[in-house]
């Protein structure tokens, strides 16, 4: 591994091991760069800031994910992760500082809900605006539904958290969207 990944992960361990202990809020830079004995310029040359890291965390995790269950769908594995590592989900995904990892979220969920709105509709077309808002509308959803998740501590398994939501995600966006298609024909 290249000196700048090392240097990456070592940033993103050591602020992992501080939210063991405190809130993401709460902690600064100084004191992420303090604990792993480098310097604010060498934060910076990595990082914007503290929330630019937690979604590098995350985007490093989450190209790992693979569609393990053949379904089209990382999201079970998401919520797996998710909940593997939920100390620091829940510690990332509940705080309110702006460009926090919720508005992250929603910026990849909302290219799965889009390819699968796609892929549902298949040779079918809608209104440029339904598409979006329909999207937009199942990708608030999903993240809203994640976010009050981790609000709650992920105290409930993900197979219990998943098996019926993801359904009926899908059962709905078929339902809409076949209606929508109807409608135009």
């Amino acid at each position: 591994m290249a000196k700048p990944e090392l240097t990456k992960q070592l940033i993103a361990q050591t602020l992992k091991k501080l939210m063991l202990n405190t809130t993401l809020d709460k902690i600064s830079v100084q004191e992420i760069v303090d604990a792993c004995g480098l310097n604010r310029k060498t934060f910076y040359y990595h990082f914007q800031d503290k929330q630019d890291l937690v979604c590098w965390i995350f985007d490093t995790e989450f190209a790992s994910l693979t569609d393990v269950n053949h379904d089209n769908s990382v999201l079970d594995e998401l919520v797996e992760h998710l909940y593997e590592n939920r100390d620091f989900y829940v510690a990332a995904l509940t705080s309110n500082v702006q460009n926090n990892l919720s508005e992250h979220f929603f910026r990849i969920i909302y290219e799965s809900v889009k390819e699968k709105t796609e892929e549902v509709l298949g040779e079918n077309k809608i209104a440029p605006a339904e598409f979006d808002m329909i999207v937009n509308y199942f990708t608030n959803a999903i993240v809203g539904s994640i976010t009050q998740w981790a609000r709650g501590g992920m105290k409930s398994p993900p197979y219990e958290y998943s098996t019926s939501f993801y359904p009926l995600t899908e059962e709905c966006l078929r339902f809409i969207l076949e209606k929508k298609v109807k409608k135009q024909k």
